[in-house]
């Protein structure tokens, strides 16, 4: 069944325990996170509760995905229904699903989070055919359409503000519409009888809520925006990002790149480059894209995922401070793009 974000959290208000599994995919992060933890805590009530709540990473499920049937079909010792978790979910668990999901009797739910499936994806595909599974495609609003959002909030409550405080007050807002409008209401409550608003006025009663996510990770870094890369590197650890995930992301962007520029140097147009990407790039991200084709050469590519592989490695080992070692290497990679230039 194809969810939309709002028709999740519904169902998230009232579980039904006839539904299996919840596959959060597309480019959103912060939604798909957000997303994952409310479904998650309609089950077990909390993720803490070891007892009713399992989180697992793709990459510790082994092909035939044992620790994904185990987890869904164990019973929790103190009673109710759990929640079985995998990040980074992909198509190797297509055919377990398939045969799991039909016959199961378990009442558990599992929830599957991923930035790589998409609409054609085998496992996107027949969930779509099922009704004992949802599937949700979480994207991001462009920065206009969430500009265009603020103003039209802010007119309804005869509100005005100029282009530049539009634009400031567009850095704090998110995708999520209902969290927007309640900043909104703050910044009304806030102005009293005035009405015209200042960025001062926002500084002071707006909060930051735009959130970070993968994307804007990995194109402050490949751009150069070294203070964007590190804040938002900051910001992801602070909600409980673990580092690992994080340089698997950036490695994974880099990646994307290396296939583009060995398309170009076949002769295939930029175009033809671009398109052969799976996911494709969102339309709003393209002329990014670009520009760090033009920035990253098949050498200089090379040069940084090897500095990513080493730094995942020192991620995971043991008596390595693996937060600093992720930030410096995010701090080197931005940094070079001054040189390259």
């Amino acid at each position: 069944m194809n969810y939309k974000p709002a028709q999740l959290e519904n169902f998230c208000s009232n579980p039904s325990p006839f539904v299996k599994c919840v596959i959060l995919y597309g480019t959103n992060a912060g939604e798909i996170s957000t997303l994952q933890k409310k479904c998650a805590e309609a089950i077990c009530q909390s993720t803490e509760d070891a007892f009713r709540y399992q989180a697992l990473e793709m990459d510790s499920i082994s092909k035939d995905g044992g620790e994904v049937y185990a987890e869904f079909h164990a019973q929790s010792l103190m009673g109710g229904r759990r929640a079985i978790v995998v990040k980074n979910a992909d198509n190797n668990l297509a055919s377990l699903l398939k045969k799991m999901i039909p016959e199961t009797n378990s009442d558990n739910l599992l929830i599957l989070s991923s930035m790589t499936l998409n609409t054609k994806s085998s496992l996107i595909t027949w969930a779509k055919e099922r009704n004992d599974v949802i599937i949700v495609g979480c994207y991001e609003e462009r920065s206009g359409d969430i500009a265009e959002e603020a103003s039209r909030m802010l007119k309804e409550k005869g509100l005005i503000a100029d282009v530049s405080a539009i634009q400031f007050l567009c850095t704090r807002l998110s995708p999520d519409r209902k969290l927007n409008q309640s900043e909104i209401d703050k910044l009304e409550l806030y102005l009293g009888e005035r009405k015209n608003v200042t960025i001062d006025d926002i500084k002071q009663a707006v909060s930051d809520v735009a959130g970070a996510n993968y994307d804007d990770l990995c194109y402050h870094t490949a751009n150069g925006n070294t203070l964007l890369a590190c804040a938002t590197y900051d910001r992801l650890i602070k909600e409980g990002e673990q580092t690992a995930t994080l340089i698997r992301q950036l490695e994974y962007h880099f990646s994307k790149l290396l296939s583009c520029q060995a398309l170009l140097e076949e002769g295939k147009s930029q175009e033809e480059a671009l398109k052969s990407l799976r996911p494709p790039l969102m339309f709003y991200r393209k002329n990014d894209f670009v520009k760090q084709l033009k920035i990253w050469n098949r050498e200089r590519i090379l040069s940084a995922l090897n500095m990513l592989y080493d730094c995942e490695r020192n991620c995971k080992t043991t008596n390595i401070p693996d937060k600093q070692t992720a930030s410096y290497t995010i701090m080197r990679l931005s940094s070079a793009v001054k040189k390259f230039k």
